[in-house]
């Protein structure tokens, strides 16, 4: 996919994505086709342009809105290594600690433990 076909293959995802009702999972799984064309993106254009700022800015947040926290974490850890503007690279590091801290508020599953014996065979 050439440069400007993958820019209106964002966009188009993009304003679909925002026309969804939050937190559905309609909206989660099209903002996850959102972070992986914007992730897409970010690989064919330098973290040094604006364009590649942007488009690294937009896989994290379209993660974070997909519901999948965890990439989120680690496409704002890999891009933080670019060069990227100062603004560029706080506001990253503000994405990655919202998607940590939403992790850790997460309910952790009820486990009870069970009562056993062991015994030789």
């Amino acid at each position: 996919m050439g440069l400007d076909e993958l820019n209106r293959s964002v966009t188009s995802s993009i304003l679909r994505a925002e026309a969804l009702p939050p937190g559905s999972w309609e909206a989660e799984r099209a903002f996850r086709e959102v972070a992986e064309l914007e992730e897409e993106l970010a690989a064919i254009v330098g973290a040094h342009t604006v364009q590649g700022e942007v488009a690294r800015l937009g896989a994290v947040t379209a993660s974070i809105s997909s519901g999948d926290l965890v990439r989120a974490v680690q496409l704002a850890e890999r891009y933080l290594v670019d060069a990227l503007s100062n603004g560029s690279r706080v506001k990253l590091q503000q994405l990655r600690d919202e998607a940590e801290t939403a992790i850790a508020a997460l309910d952790a599953p009820n486990v009870d433990p069970l009562p056993f014996t062991l015994r030789a065979a």
